[in-house]
């Protein structure tokens, strides 16, 4: 037997290194394979968020105009990282008294306020040759849904209040990318400072005009008889997010679909906090959705998310009473009498995952932190005809506010000017059961 192994030891030396090549050759191939493969979904699921598909998407108003188009927060988008320091250089909020339950506790990510430049790539559409560094972001929210096929920057064009024109550098989609949403687009380039209204060097957009893009393409938007193009449309101000934080501009009530129609992530995009639609989160206990539409992504503070049992903090919905009187609807679970039966307010949809001892509702809860919250109702059809109003208190009377993404989080930097908290709102509700003013294309 020893003789007879001779043969075969020889050989395995012989042919040992074209062996080890070979081996070494696969594993790379199979390496390249991989990152090819993760490059193409990372590919395709960008591509999904300007593919011009809507589903069951709203429209807010008869005709196209621009809702708002303020000046959002500045410098604190495609920092080098979303450390302390990096954080604390960019002016964003870093939050040291978060208390999370999760193993390891917060992350630098769930901390800061930041936002990375390495995770922009994915989202983000650039203008040509154009790249971005602890820039600003400026949210435009249209009345009408967005068929981001069309999307291009430079259809934006910004005067400021020095009188100057600034075009855009990137924009993106994220987070308002859901199929049943996408009236509003986030700009990102340097489009101010943080001085407020009447101070010698402040520096902030106070008009923004639609334009035809380098290349030709106008910007279209769909509506209830067609696609139209925004070219034209403008929007002014006098103000800054240094002065007055986000608010209403639109709210509108619906039944709710049985499933829910156009919710979830598209692509890559989104699994981290969805599904977040109001039957994976409170399953058959709803029969109306009020949808709210905000000039900015709403946040208790910029760093911790908004929870959905967190309705009686932020917000109270004004309903006709039996007697003809104004009637508030403001604690979660309770009943209350309105002209035309009783209605119950079941939580907020639209935010992240449904609780659970793996997801629990702590400073860590993870939200998609868009322009778009869903208060989930119950009750009778004739009582959801009385609401009239969704109501933002605010600060008065012991009610919180939300800030958009330069908010101060619980723990703001001494001498730092964060984004300020919104104001109260008063927005009227339109009643959208006969008509769900939604389109869908794809």
């Amino acid at each position: 037997m020893a003789d007879r192994d001779v043969p075969a030891r020889g050989w395995w030396r012989r042919h040992a290194w074209a062996i080890v090549g070979v081996a070494v050759a696969v594993i790379v191939l199979l390496g390249v394979g991989v990152l090819m493969l993760v490059r193409s979904t990372v590919k395709d699921s960008k591509a999904s968020l300007y593919d011009g598909r809507l589903v069951a998407a709203d429209y807010w108003t008869q005709t196209p105009e621009i809702l708002s188009a303020g000046f959002g927060f500045d410098g604190i988008i495609s920092t080098p990282a979303d450390d302390e320091q990096t954080t604390i250089d960019a002016g964003g909020a870093w939050d040291s008294a978060l208390q999370c339950s999760k193993d390891g506790g917060p992350t630098d990510a769930d901390r800061s306020s930041v936002v990375p430049g390495s995770s922009l790539d994915a989202i983000v559409l650039f203008e040509e040759g154009a790249s971005i560094a602890s820039v600003d972001g400026l949210p435009v929210v249209f009345s009408w849904p967005i068929r981001t096929d069309t999307l291009r920057p430079s259809q934006f064009r910004f005067t400021m209040n020095t009188g100057e024109t600034v075009a855009v550098s990137a924009i993106t989609m994220t987070p308002n990318f859901e199929y049943n949403e996408r009236n509003t687009v986030v700009m990102f380039s340097e489009l101010g400072n943080r001085g407020l209204p009447g101070e010698a060097d402040a520096r902030f957009p106070v008009r923004r005009d639609i334009v035809p893009a380098s290349d030709g393409t106008e910007l279209t938007l769909a509506g209830p008889s067609g696609d139209v193009p925004a070219t034209g449309l403008s929007f002014t101000t006098d103000n800054t997010p240094y002065a007055s934080g986000p608010t209403l501009v639109g709210a509108k009530l619906n039944r709710i679909d049985s499933p829910p129609q156009g919710e979830g992530s598209v692509g890559l995009n989104g699994q981290s906090s969805m599904p977040n639609d109001e039957r994976t989160l409170f399953g058959d206990t709803g029969d109306f959705r009020l949808r709210m539409l905000t000039t900015g992504g709403f946040s208790p503070d910029r760093v911790r998310g908004a929870r959905p049992t967190a309705h009686a903090a932020f917000f109270r919905i004004h309903a006709t009473g039996p007697d003809g009187t104004d009637v508030l609807i403001d604690e979660v679970g309770v009943p209350v009498a309105v002209e035309g039966g009783t209605l119950t307010v079941v939580g907020i949809s639209d935010l992240g995952l449904v609780q659970s001892d793996a997801i629990p509702y702590d400073d860590c809860y993870i939200e998609d932190r868009d322009n778009y919250l869903d208060i989930i109702i119950s009750g009778d059809e004739a009582a959801a005809r009385s609401i009239t109003a969704l109501e933002i208190p605010s600060l008065d009377g012991g009610y919180s506010a939300f800030y958009n993404p330069g908010g101060p989080g619980q723990t703001p930097t001494p001498g730092v000017r964060y984004t300020a908290p919104g104001p109260a709102r008063l927005q009227p509700v339109t009643i959208a059961l006969d008509h769900p003013m939604r389109i869908s294309r794809d």
